[in-house]
């Protein structure tokens, strides 16, 4: 039997609208572009989207290309990646291939995705509409800063604090059990699905009805105990690192954050470990440094969108500085990659003083946007 739904308008008139098929794919697509409220239901607490982009390229390498397309990229008001892939019920690979589909989109997004490329696809993606990027993040943060946002994005999409959503006009039993098995298991992403029944008067009266699949009471509840655990203080990281790496990579640690305080950098806690920041010459923050459970990393690939280091040639030449670093030698051979060094290797004096030249300098180099102040020819 064909579903209907019925309207009751207000001079009693009975109003039926039949349930009706998306006409495309693409068609599906944009209604959700256009219309992010319709995801309300997957947008977290807030219950609000930010569309960063439609047909979002996705890398599986650094410095790669887009090897794959993802439907729509959001992000919600905790700065929470959330992919979205549609698909209509008439198509096939709704089932298993969609699934594997999106975990190769969160598998590499999580690990290729440079913030800049976020940054300046949102703006693409505002500018399009006839925005005001800038009004309209604004807007949508409330008053938060637009850098601590963006900060808080690349800490998620790093720790993997992403949520994954099918949609479609009708969601599978077989996918609809995947998405729950997927969403108790995986900690911390979340995985959903949201069926959006279109209904249609002849005259073309369209009615959306989203409704959600796959959270179950066992994974709400888990993530529910997850989502309160604050990220905590630089004092909590640190006291964690003592507990599972020992007193000796605690002092380093805590050796190398209170001097990246004390050199000028700004330094925070992510769910990660501790980024430092410096304010470049073009008025932009730039990540440098960051500090893991196990090693101390270089981010060059971040580094790529600042002045000097735009130059493969000079990204090249830092990384050879820092991989020659005498008993600190750090790992890694791509001038576009995270180069990064073990606790163990800075707890050496020559060590951990040569790091800190190399450091300074490209301090200096970010906030000059100066060749010459990271002494490289």
């Amino acid at each position: 039997m064909t579903s209907k739904v019925f309207i009751v308008g207000s001079d009693n008139q009975l109003l039926a609208l039949q349930r009706t098929a998306y006409d495309s794919e693409d068609l599906f697509q944009r209604l959700l572009g256009d219309h992010p409220a319709l995801l309300e239901q997957v947008a977290g607490p807030d219950g609000q989207l930010l569309l960063v982009e439609r047909e979002t390229p996705v890398p599986e390498e650094l410095d790669g290309g887009g090897r794959w397309s993802l439907d729509h990229l959001f992000l919600d008001r905790s700065g929470v990646p959330v992919l979205v892939e549609v698909k209509r019920a008439t198509d096939t690979r709704i089932r298993r291939e969609v699934v594997a589909q999106m975990l190769d989109y969160a598998a590499n997004g999580v690990a290729y995705w440079p913030i800049d490329q976020l940054v300046s696809a949102y703006k693409a993606t505002a500018e399009a509409a006839g925005e005001d990027a800038e009004a309209s993040l604004s807007e949508f943060l409330g008053g938060e800063e637009p850098d601590e946002f963006w900060r808080r994005v690349e800490a998620n999409l790093r720790s993997g604090r992403i949520r994954l959503v099918f949609v479609a006009d009708a969601i599978p039993k077989e996918l609809r059990r995947i998405v729950e098995f997927l969403n108790e298991q995986m900690r911390p992403a979340e995985v959903l699905a949201l069926e959006v029944e279109q209904h249609m008067t002849a005259d073309g009266l369209r009615l959306l009805s989203p409704r959600l699949v796959g959270n179950t009471e066992r994974a709400e509840g888990a993530k529910a105990v997850q989502s309160s655990d604050p990220i905590g203080t630089v004092e909590d990281w640190l006291a964690r690192l003592e507990a599972t790496r020992g007193s000796s990579v605690l002092a380093t640690a805590r050796r190398a954050h209170d001097w990246f305080l004390s050199a000028g950098f700004d330094v925070g806690r992510s769910r990660a470990g501790i980024w430092t920041a410096v304010s470049t010459q073009a008025g932009r923050r730039c990540y440098p440094f960051f500090l893991a459970d196990r090693t101390l990393w270089a981010d060059l690939y971040h580094l790529e969108a600042h002045a000097p280091f735009g130059s493969p040639q000079v990204r090249q030449q830092l990384l050879d500085k820092l991989r020659a670093l005498p008993g600190a030698g750090f790992r890694g051979e791509n001038a576009g990659g995270r180069p990064s060094v073990g606790w163990d290797k800075l707890q050496s004096e020559a060590g951990w003083g040569a790091f800190k030249e190399v450091a300074l300098t490209v301090k200096r180099a970010l906030e000059t946007g100066d060749l010459e102040a990271l002494q490289i020819s």
